[in-house]
């Protein structure tokens, strides 16, 4: 790894944030900085799962994670314009739930990978997702959750895509800390279910490989 990636999997914000300002002075790749970043990350979740890390680890990656994107996406823009588009996602925090870091942490690194991302924000209800799908034909929606009474509200929004005729419109990946276990264990009625940023967007690249 780069001084990018260990900076972040160090929790080092300074570090990374220098490191990056460093690397954008160069000229260097824009997209190989968003490659650190990403593998930086990976490597604080995986410090996270063998217990490592804590939740105040995992928060303050995530705020590193988006302060060093803000930096190094209006340069992927210059370089490279209009990123050939690999699919449409559309992506929301569910009703009742206000929690949007790992939600826009997925949005950056969907939008670096190719991805058009239609971000809904947070609180969404069953009924906008609907709305919101039916009007931006994505082929891919997402629906975050931190709270327990997510899990209910993620299989609302399902049940309503169901009813409105989308549920084979339109592939369904939840993601959050609630959701792992529980969808194993069939709770929530999703095609893929994740609690790492990364591996989200590798679920969403084989669903488009796969049309």
């Amino acid at each position: 790894m780069g001084k990018i990636a260990d900076a972040l999997a160090a929790i080092d914000k300074d570090s990374a944030l220098s490191a990056v300002k460093d690397a954008i002075q160069r000229n260097e790749d824009p997209l190989g900085l968003i490659e650190e970043l990403r593998l930086g990350l990976e490597l604080v979740g995986d410090n996270f799962e063998k217990g490592k890390y804590f939740l105040f680890q995992l928060i303050m990656a995530g705020e590193i994670f988006k302060d060093a994107s803000a930096l190094i996406v209006p340069k992927i823009r210059e370089r490279y314009g209009s990123v050939r588009k690999r699919g449409k996602f559309l992506i929301g925090t569910v009703a009742g739930d206000i929690h949007d870091l790992g939600k826009n942490i997925v949005a950056t690194l969907l939008e670096c990978a190719g991805f058009e991302v239609v971000d809904l924000g947070v609180d969404v209800p069953a009924d906008v997702f609907v709305e919101k799908i039916k009007e931006h034909k994505p082929q891919i929606a997402g629906m975050s959750g931190l709270l327990t009474a997510s899990i209910d509200q993620m299989e609302k929004t399902i049940e309503a895509l169901e009813q409105a005729g989308l549920g084979e419109e339109v592939k369904v990946i939840v993601g959050g800390g609630i959701v792992g276990e529980k969808w194993v264990k069939g709770k929530i009625r999703a095609d893929a279910a994740t609690t790492s940023a990364v591996e989200g967007v590798k679920i969403a690249e084989s669903y488009i490989r796969g049309r």
